[in-house]
């Protein structure tokens, strides 16, 4: 498969699984899947290999919009912190997700897992790099929306560390297109409620970041193709 579009291999395994309950591990796999289906509902046309689970901790789905790479990110972290208790925050469950945007070369039968080409390639092994606190890591073909995006997710994975479950599951309202009065609805709770666990979780802040990621993105891949045409037309 060779493509000249631009996709998004996201990558992820959970962090700390290994001390998980069997009773946890298997409310860890309902919660991912449930992420996943909630993906499908905000992408219904932007995914190009549905996410497959891996030896039950790890994670990989292709997106053929990009730029919705960040949001899909967001709705995986937050379904884990909001659909896995535990019995103190510092000790709610995430992942580590990277981010890998770029062609792809291969894709047989729409399995990520048998995929390659630059997003895989920009995915895969930074996920095996990545250390410490870092929990997303973005990687494109513009070394310039990298180190941007290498100062904004950290500044986002310090907000994501400091959500309840309450907060988190409120962000998940809020990518999936809620107003607060039907989030307040379907969680049982009052629009104030909302509002209030919103504001705590930096909602704001999430929305502007992520539309300042599809800014980047959709930007500098159009970019690209202009280029790419002025180069076609002067062979």
């Amino acid at each position: 498969m060779k493509n000249s579009g631009l996709y998004a291999v996201v990558t992820g395994d959970i962090v700390g699984s290994s001390k998980l309950t069997t009773g946890q591990r298997g409310r860890l796999l309902s919660v991912l899947k449930s992420s996943f289906n909630t993906i499908k509902d905000i992408l219904p046309d932007g995914i190009r290999a549905p996410f497959e689970i891996h030896r039950g901790d790890s994670f990989q789905g292709v997106l053929s919009r990009p730029a919705a790479a960040l949001r899909v990110a967001i709705v995986i972290r937050a379904s884990l912190r909001h659909g896995v208790e535990t019995q103190q925050r510092r000790y709610a469950l995430d992942a580590r997700v990277a981010v890998g945007v770029g062609s792809i070369d291969f894709l047989p039968a729409g399995r990520g897992s048998e995929g390659d080409g630059e997003a895989f390639r920009r995915s895969g092994p930074v996920l095996d790099m990545m250390k410490g606190d870092h929990r997303l890591i973005i990687r494109t073909p513009w070394q310039a929306v990298d180190a941007e995006l290498a100062t904004e997710c950290a500044l986002l994975d310090t907000l994501i560390n400091r959500w309840s479950g309450e907060q988190a599951q409120a962000i998940l309202g809020q990518i999936r297109g809620l107003t607060q009065e039907m989030a307040a609805e379907e969680f049982g709770v009052s629009q104030p409620a909302v509002r209030q666990r919103l504001k705590s979780a930096g909602g704001w802040a999430i929305e502007e970041l992520c539309r300042r990621y599809e800014q980047l993105i959709r930007e500098n891949e159009a970019q690209g193709l202009i280029m790419k045409q002025y180069k076609a037309r002067s062979l």
